[in-house]
């Protein structure tokens, strides 16, 4: 499917500007931002429904090329400051960066799994600097989509279970408060 045909299927679908917001939010979590772009995917889930929220999953697994491509430029010319920016975002210590760089070097399946227990994707684009490691950006949407259509089937489902109790602005304020506590748990839970 060329980037055109994409463009005019998200123009059909409606969901123009989520669409970007999730693609600009996927990219820059991928290079330096560190909250998700589950967070808006599941917003998507919960106002549009799951097919929806699996377009937008594909959408961020795509546009993760993009952020990672970005650090691999970065860290391949200047690894140090890479390294020490990407060591100073919340929720990132040497034991991550480290922990990273074992998975990276283990293989897709080992940095599957680091994207659901909680390494960033960032820090694989880091490692895999070191050794020309573009091979990376092929992988990435493969490593990135299972977790994002994860976030998009469990959160639409949940939803549609939850609207027969509550409206739309209900479920998002719910979603907020959960993606609140979960953050609130991360962050208290990898404070460095």
């Amino acid at each position: 499917m060329s980037i055109a045909a994409l463009l005019l299927f998200i123009r059909t679908l409606g969901l123009t500007l989520p669409l970007w917001i999730v693609a600009g939010w996927s990219a820059a979590e991928a290079a330096v931002f560190f909250i998700v772009a589950d967070v808006p995917i599941s917003w998507i889930a919960v106002r549009s429904g799951t097919r929806a929220a699996m377009l937008a999953a594909l959408v961020a697994a795509l546009a993760s090329i993009a952020g990672a491509a970005a650090i691999l430029l970065w860290a391949g010319r200047d690894p140090v400051t890479a390294a020490a920016f990407m060591a100073n975002l919340p929720a990132i210590d040497p034991a991550l960066i480290a922990s990273a760089a074992k998975g990276y070097h283990e293989g897709p399946l080992a940095m599957l799994v680091g994207s659901f227990s909680g390494t960033p994707f960032k820090l694989y684009a880091l490692e895999a600097a070191k050794d020309g490691g573009y091979s990376l950006l092929l992988l990435a949407p493969f490593l990135r989509l299972p977790r994002f259509l994860a976030v998009a089937l469990i959160v639409g489902g949940l939803s549609k279970l939850l609207s027969r109790r509550f409206d739309v602005r209900q479920r998002l304020r719910l979603l907020g408060a959960c993606w609140l506590l979960f953050y609130g748990f991360y962050f208290w839970m990898m404070r460095g």
